[in-house]
């Protein structure tokens, strides 16, 4: 009799009594979606699916279907082999029984069903575009709640990777082109799935930007680029209390990320803390052994074979501490997750429908306006044109694919508020009054879009609603009905309004028609720039890549801060949005402030100036104008929705801290935070700059004397040398006499680390250990952060 996890004492118990076979097999998946139970010590399977979008069903009849074979091989007395599986598992074996199925049924004439009763969510970009948290939380909380329903304890989400380019395949699952509003939206989003006891797997870590080659693509990117751009996300769901992160199919800087020790090990583990448990993304540990080397705890899907895993134990080359913390880590998760006690069911289906509809209308992004919208539904006829009107697009395909029963259209909704006499479809009449073309472009998981056009049926469906509403004399009202930003240049000009809801699960369709009809004023914001042609994004040329390399040539200049940079005009800037309403913002107030001491807190009042009412996001960027090294003209750093009443004022009150202020030095190899000259700028877009002030910051200056720091420069300081002679044991002005004389600039960093300077020679001569070196240059970094 095995002891049973109870707790985190009997962790320990466990591993001691486990064989390697155990150990080996818990670390590998059990099943397409679940990770392996153990029965003898009371560890339960994890069953895990996709996403924040909704329920997967794909992914759980997979599931189903897998144990389903597994038990009746049981009872004839057999069981798979599992070392015969490949990459991915159990899961291609269950997918060919699933499609013999299939065909069988059709043969039969058999119908399957198509859709089910599962609430279909608004996908990613466009909980974002709510600028809400406190709706992306709401909406984690009750997703998580119906994924209990049908027994899932893990949800594969969110999905946070980084807007890079609008071509991506997966954009609509993730946020947006700005690490501060992912990094918000994100912890929102984890909190709400693990307080309603279900485990958050943020993904895919990391940067993971494009479809293209996905399974092998080697991305070189800049380490600053890497620290401020592509993994705050991440950070952000770590310090949010995330259980588990999943891992990338792509290689960072020439290392597949399931097999990316500096990753998941030195960055993941060791310097953010993290205690969880890495899960690869499916078929992404390409080699169990060398994954498990490098941090990656649970490989999926399952199952594997273990006996890899056994023979580099036997012969030395993986220690067995890995693999137990690997196992520690799984147990963990389990017991902090609360998944050994009961779970209650506490899902209502009407006041979820009631919960995604009010998210889809508030990330419902009004692009222009021209007096056109709302417009009174008394003396309205509509005529709508495109296939999107009547089949909208809840979300996209892939992992993020919800048959949700629940899909609503603008056209039904219309005939709902109208009657039927008043709503056609491509073919208007005299007395139409109002056209609106519902177009759009899919993006779906495992290929990107070729180009930012919309879809060519959508496109000739445009033209030609264009060319009706020209020749009636009528209004045109577009909506974008689409995975992420398209090509709308040369139709701005013939809308008279245009609407995005991108896809916003199954209430997308209504809210559409709810909008044009004024049955709630718009409040959502761009989370990614729209460009006015492809050639202006800071990835264009160099997305995609070629030979499975791409590489980021943008660096830090990712969306507006690339167009802020090479002064490009956007078609729509990131975070505009318009509304029913106006909105009047005044009386800024900030004070210069020490951040080593206190947060600086900005003050705003924002008035409710129409006659309807409505929310408004207030925006803040900060810009350092003087800067020791080069930074983004301006960056979000904090943002607040407010809902007012006509004439209805308010102060708005939004905290900067000094790490907020910081940025990645690449020689120092740390984030800092600069003193000097700020601008606190504060609009409702980065294009919309209402008010700003300039203001002083106070705080330790990272580049007074330190280890970046010219040798010409550091003689010059007496206490500097005396710390550096201490050091070394001699005197760095007759020890470094060349490069103080003929390269001034040379650091110090650079002198103790080039195998031939003279400080290392001098060490050497000294019979010096590396350890001992290694004592030296931490003692210099101590003292010269007291000068």
């Amino acid at each position: 009799m095995g002891t049973k996890l109870k707790d985190m004492a009997s962790v320990e118990m466990i591993l001691n009594e486990m064989s390697l076979v155990e150990k080996a097999s818990l670390v590998i998946g059990g099943s397409p979606m679940s990770s392996m139970a153990m029965e003898k010590y009371g560890i339960p399977s994890i069953w895990t699916s996709d996403c924040c979008n909704g329920l997967n069903i794909f992914q759980y009849t997979v599931e189903k279907t897998y144990r389903a074979l597994e038990a009746a091989k049981k009872e004839k007395g057999e069981k798979f082999d599992r070392e015969s599986f490949g990459t991915m598992g159990g899961l291609l074996v269950t997918v060919n029984e699933m499609q013999k199925k299939a065909k069988e049924e059709a043969a039969a004439g058999i119908e399957r069903q198509k859709t089910h009763d599962v609430i279909s969510y608004p996908t990613g970009i466009s909980q974002a575009s709510t600028w809400n948290p406190h709706v992306a939380n709401i909406c984690a909380k009750t997703v998580a709640k119906e994924f209990v329903k049908y027994g899932v304890d893990l949800i594969l989400s969110p999905n946070i990777n980084i807007h890079r380019d609008p071509l991506c395949g997966r954009l609509t699952e993730s946020y947006s082109e700005d690490p501060y509003l992912v990094s918000r939206i994100a912890e929102a989003v984890v909190c709400g799935l693990q307080d309603e006891g279900v485990i958050a797997d943020p993904k895919h870590f990391a940067a993971n930007s494009q479809e293209k080659d996905r399974l092998k693509i080697n991305e070189k990117i800049p380490m600053r680029a890497l620290r401020e751009i592509y993994l705050p996300g991440f950070k952000a769901c770590i310090d949010a209390g995330a259980l588990t992160v999943m891992s990338a199919y792509n290689k960072i800087n020439d290392e597949s990320c399931a097999m990316n020790k500096w990753l998941l090990t030195d960055v993941l583990k060791d310097e953010w803390k993290f205690k969880g448990c890495v899960i690869s993304d499916w078929g992404a540990s390409y080699e169990q052994v060398p994954a498990l080397a490098a941090g990656t705890d649970l490989t999926m899907p399952g199952p594997r074979g273990i006996q890899c895993i056994l023979d580099a134990i036997a012969d030395g080359s993986l220690s067995e501490e890995v693999l137990n913390d690997s196992c520690r880590r799984i147990m963990y998760v389990i017991l902090k997750s609360g998944m050994l006690e009961k779970k209650e069911v506490s899902f209502d289906l009407e006041e979820a429908k009631k919960i995604v509809e009010n998210a889809a209308r508030e990330a419902m992004i009004l692009l222009k306006n021209d007096g056109t919208l709302p417009v009174q539904s008394e003396q309205t006829k509509i005529c709508f044109y495109g296939k999107r009107a009547k089949q909208f697009a809840a979300n996209s395909e892939g992992s993020g694919k919800v048959p949700s029963s629940f899909i609503s259209n603008p056209y039904d909704r219309a005939v709902e508020i109208l009657g039927s006499e008043n709503v056609s479809y491509q073919t208007p009449s005299e007395d139409t009054t109002l056209y609106v073309a519902v177009v759009g472009a899919d993006g779906q998981e495992g290929a990107d879009r070729l180009t930012m056009d919309m879809d060519v049926e959508d496109q000739e469906a445009l033209q030609n609603a264009i060319k009706a509403a020209k020749e009636h004399n009528r209004k045109l009202v577009l909506v974008c009905n689409s995975s992420g930003p398209i090509t709308l240049t040369e139709y701005v000009q013939d809308c008279n309004a245009i609407l995005c809801p991108y896809f916003a699960g199954q209430a997308g369709g209504k809210v559409v028609t709810d909008a044009i009809f004024g049955l709630y004023n718009p409040s959502g914001k761009l989370t990614d720039t729209w460009p006015k042609a492809y050639c202006d994004t800071p990835s264009y040329k160099n997305y995609g890549g070629e030979n499975k390399e791409v590489w980021y040539g943008e660096g830090i200049y990712v969306g507006y801060r690339w167009y802020d940079a090479r002064k490009i005009e956007p078609l729509f800037p990131f975070g505009y949005g318009l509304s029913y309403t106006s909105f009047a913002f005044s009386d800024l107030q900030v004070e210069d402030t020490d951040v080593e001491k206190e947060d600086i807190m900005v003050k705003v009042s924002v008035e409710n100036t129409g006659n309807m009412a409505g929310a408004e996001v207030v925006q803040l960027y900060v810009a350092s104008p003087k800067s020791s090294f080069d930074k983004p003209e301006k960056e979000l750093k904090g943002f607040q929705k407010v809902y007012l009443q006509p004439g209805e004022k308010t102060e708005v009150t939004l905290t900067v801290s000094k790490e907020d202020l910081a940025h990645y030095h690449t020689a120092l190899e740390e984030f800092v935070t600069e003193s000097g000259t700020y601008r606190i700028l504060v609009g409702n877009s980065s294009r919309d700059i209402v008010l700003s002030k300039e203001i002083q910051v106070i705080c330790h200056d990272p580049f007074g004397w330190n280890v970046i720091t010219g040798i010409g420069k550091l003689v010059s300081n007496p206490k500097a040398v005396e710390i550096m002679n201490q050091a070394i044991g001699d005197d760095i002005n007759l020890v470094a006499a060349v490069p103080i004389q003929y390269a001034p600039d040379y650091t110090l960093k650079e002198l103790w680390e080039t195998e031939s300077s003279a400080v290392s020679t001098l060490f050497s001569k000294q019979g010096k250990t590396a350890e001992e070196k290694k004592q030296a240059w931490d003692y210099i970094v101590k003292e010269f952060k007291k000068l």
